[in-house]
């Protein structure tokens, strides 16, 4: 079967032109580590004789509850696989973590061994995002790589350090990732600002990304309390380009030393036994395209198989309506079938 058939299902179920089918949703908690996880699986069947799917969720304060992970898990899940969805605190928290990394192998590693969950053999990781481009870190190291047999990334990155100056070029277009970041890092260079502008920070975030709107938004309240500077520099980011360009560079020198180099595939990935599906939104505002196509490249010098395509039928991993993006649908096929192929061999 060609692996853009495998795939049609799963497209048609996210366009609203095909009914899922009848799955279990069970929410549990993974023995070793604690994670509070959610498990689909099709009625009628045991799931220790399905193909596993390790979906990780990206930085949503609703964390595996985001209902945009959960339509994914469903339709992964419908076409007869078992989905593991597991949560982060950190992640769920939107915190840019290293230990982010290693929480993802510890989590491959022990849904691994939970033969009750798949059929234990067959294991593919899908993610997107920030948590895409860990997850390709994780799942590259010693003691994962021959646990993974395929993986998938929507919009992920390779190199954290043009990532920073992308997301700050992109404001206007979609604030969310500088929120983030700023979130993350402004104690660094901007200490008593920090004090007061990081609940600001991860309140907007929070408004952006739950899409809290007006006399909703908690981030204006919490703005009004500030100072004048505070204020001002808040306003600044919003309005100035060249500012958020020189913050950009300004959260970029005063990091962690090696933080951006251990966050990031380019200098981090070993190699990978399972091959690779890259999808990218062509549009995508938050992490450029380029990103993917560096990935690309990157597994390409490493000889690891990978399949790498753009679609303009998603932006930064949100779906947008299929029967508007008709052009952007042989992507989708290609690299979610190919995802299942690889796995389902």
């Amino acid at each position: 079967m060609k692996p853009y058939v495998l795939a049609i299902p799963l497209v048609l179920s996210y366009a609203g032109l095909k009914q899922k089918k009848s799955l279990e949703r069970k929410e549990l908690r993974l023995p070793d580590t604690g994670r509070r996880a959610f498990h689909f699986y099709p009625t009628g069947k045991n799931p220790n004789s399905l193909p596993g799917v390790y979906i990780q969720h990206g930085m949503s304060a609703m964390g595996i509850d985001d209902l945009r992970i959960l339509e994914l898990a469903e339709n992964i899940a419908s076409s007869n696989h078992s989905v593991i969805l597991p949560e982060l605190p950190e992640v769920k928290g939107l915190r840019i973590e290293e230990k982010t990394i290693s929480n993802i192998q510890d989590l491959m590693m022990e849904i691994h061994s939970a033969k009750q969950l798949f059929n234990g053999d067959d294991l593919g990781y899908l993610s997107a995002s920030f948590s895409g481009g860990m997850g390709l870190i994780a799942a590259s190291k010693s003691n994962t790589r021959n646990k993974i047999k395929s993986s998938m990334v929507i919009g992920a990155y390779c190199n954290f350090l043009d990532t920073v100056p992308f997301v700050f070029s992109n404001y206007h277009i979609d604030p969310y990732a500088v929120y983030v970041i700023l979130f993350n890092m402004l104690h660094r260079f901007e200490p008593k600002l920090a004090e007061e502008l990081e609940s600001v920070y991860y309140e907007a975030a929070l408004d952006n990304g739950l899409k809290r709107l007006g006399t909703d938004a908690r981030s204006e309240d919490l703005l009004k309390k500030t100072s004048s500077q505070a204020k001002e520099f808040f306003s600044q980011v919003g309005a100035d380009a060249n500012f958020r360009m020189q913050l950009a560079k300004r959260v970029l020198d005063t990091v962690p030393e090696n933080l951006p180099e251990n966050l990031s595939p380019f200098y981090q990935l070993e190699t990978l036994e399972g091959p690779v599906s890259l999808l990218h939104g062509q549009t995508d505002s938050v992490i450029s395209p380029e990103e993917s196509e560096k990935l690309a490249l990157l597994f390409q010098k490493k000889r690891i198989p990978y399949v790498h395509r753009t679609s303009t039928a998603l932006t930064h991993g949100d779906s947008l309506p299929l029967h508007s993006q008709i052009f952007g649908v042989p992507a989708l096929l290609q690299t979610f079938g190919s995802f299942l192929y690889w796995l389902n061999r």
